[in-house]
């Protein structure tokens, strides 16, 4: 164990020495016509490219976590801004859903709009309460199957026109989705089974209703910050939606954005609020002025990543629909901890764990380690004077965590995964 620890601390040392902290300059195609999704890591620039057009409904495969964040198992979001348009059934209730439908006058029902601030909420989670925990499209039924059992009937409008009345006939367990969708006489009916399993630690895997088939286009949630995409906002006209491009953040990472300051020296978020939701970025960092796009001055975004890490961003030009490039600079601020000699290091391993986590910070004086899942709830927490520790993980849930050490008044955090 003595070599292993020398050996950690010394590359610990040398990721600390080479650590980035001058700006560095990027650039995210979402393609010629704004046809592409990039999901993007900052740590490390990589990029997550895929198509933004060929899909109708983003379907959820993240756990729900009770009590405190149930929500987010039972997302269901749409695609508005290629031409999905979505509206609730008047009368009709999942013992209706072979009944044929009369769609005289249906651009008068309730027309449903996914949030473009918070991912939970997409459009067939209209009308919830998770009081009673009620997700809008359906119901928690409790012991002892413990599925969402679909209580409602939609009509989804395809970008080609046609029409299909959709219901989602459960959640199994917070395991699979049991989907159907049919044309307005029935036929053509399709059943669509997802399972969650085989897409953990995603977000969304995304359902095309004219080949029903299921793309699995996102990278591991832990590896990327923002997603740049065109989406239908409902912040630029009041009421309506407007078909946009900009930049989301990933779920559990905040934003401040500051303004009226010297962008390129700026270090801090000053007195500006971290915001959670995700288009605190958004599209309003350019502006459409004489043929052409112009980067506001004066700007800045400070994010806060899931990873523990800060970054300012900088947006420096966009080639509007011609090329779909934005153009950026990041630069990386170790949020609470000083780089100095006496700094706090921590090293985890192994990562991904299954059984146990090591935890190395080379300290002898009083130390503080907590962690945190997704949710902010705290999983397990302990003291001790020894530079190396252990957390027994064996019980805990797969997923991503976070590790808070603290020392005296120095702050260090980590991620760390769980595949149990």
């Amino acid at each position: 164990m003595k070599n292993v620890y020398s050996l950690l601390l010394l590359c610990i040392t040398f990721v600390n020495i080479n650590a980035q902290t001058i700006p560095v300059y990027d650039s995210a195609s979402t393609a010629t016509g704004n046809t592409d999704m990039v999901f993007y890591g900052l740590n490390g620039g990589q990029k997550t490219t895929a198509s933004n057009t060929d899909w109708h409904l983003a379907i959820s495969v993240r756990p729900s976590l009770f009590p405190n964040n149930t929500l987010q198992g039972t997302t269901l979001r749409i695609n508005e801004q290629l031409g999905v348009n979505v509206y609730q059934i008047p009368n009709y209730t999942a013992d209706s859903f072979n009944v044929v439908v009369d769609t005289t006058g249906y651009h008068t029902w309730n027309h449903l709009h996914d949030s473009d601030t918070a991912l939970d909420m997409g459009a067939l989670n209209s009308g919830l309460n998770i009081a009673v925990y009620n997700y809008g499209w359906g119901v928690y039924t409790g012991p002892p199957n413990h599925d969402v059992t679909g209580r409602k009937v939609y009509l989804f409008e395809l970008p080609n026109g046609a029409l299909k009345k959709f219901w989602v006939e459960q959640l199994d367990r917070d395991t699979a989705w049991d989907l159907k969708y049919a044309d307005l006489d029935n036929s053509n009916l399709q059943s669509i089974h997802v399972g969650k399993a085989t897409h953990a630690n995603k977000n969304f895997v995304y359902l095309n209703m004219l080949d029903n088939q299921v793309h699995d286009k996102e990278p591991l949630s832990m590896d990327w910050d923002l997603q740049l995409l065109k989406y239908a906002a409902l912040d630029v006209i009041p009421g309506s939606t407007y078909n946009t491009v900009g930049v989301w953040t990933n779920k559990g990472e905040t934003v401040a954005q500051v303004t009226g300051v010297d962008a390129a020296t700026v270090d801090n978020a000053g007195a500006n609020p971290f915001s959670a939701n995700m288009n605190t970025i958004g599209w309003d960092w350019k502006v459409y002025n004489m043929g052409a796009y112009h980067i506001q001055d004066s700007l800045a975004y400070f994010i806060q990543t899931n990873s523990g890490v800060t970054y300012k961003i900088v947006f420096t030009d966009y080639g509007g629909s011609a090329t779909g490039v934005i153009y950026f600079y990041k630069q990386e601020f170790v949020t609470g901890i000083s780089k100095t000699e006496n700094q706090i290091v921590v090293e985890v391993f192994p990562n991904p764990t299954s059984s146990v986590l090591n935890i190395v910070t080379g300290l002898q004086t009083e130390t503080e380690f907590k962690v945190f899942d997704m949710e902010g709830k705290l999983v397990s927490e302990k003291k001790a004077t020894s530079p190396i520790i252990q957390f027994n993980t064996s019980e805990m849930q797969s997923g991503i965590y976070f590790l808070t050490v603290t020392s005296g008044s120095s702050v260090a955090r980590k991620r760390f995964v769980v595949n149990n």
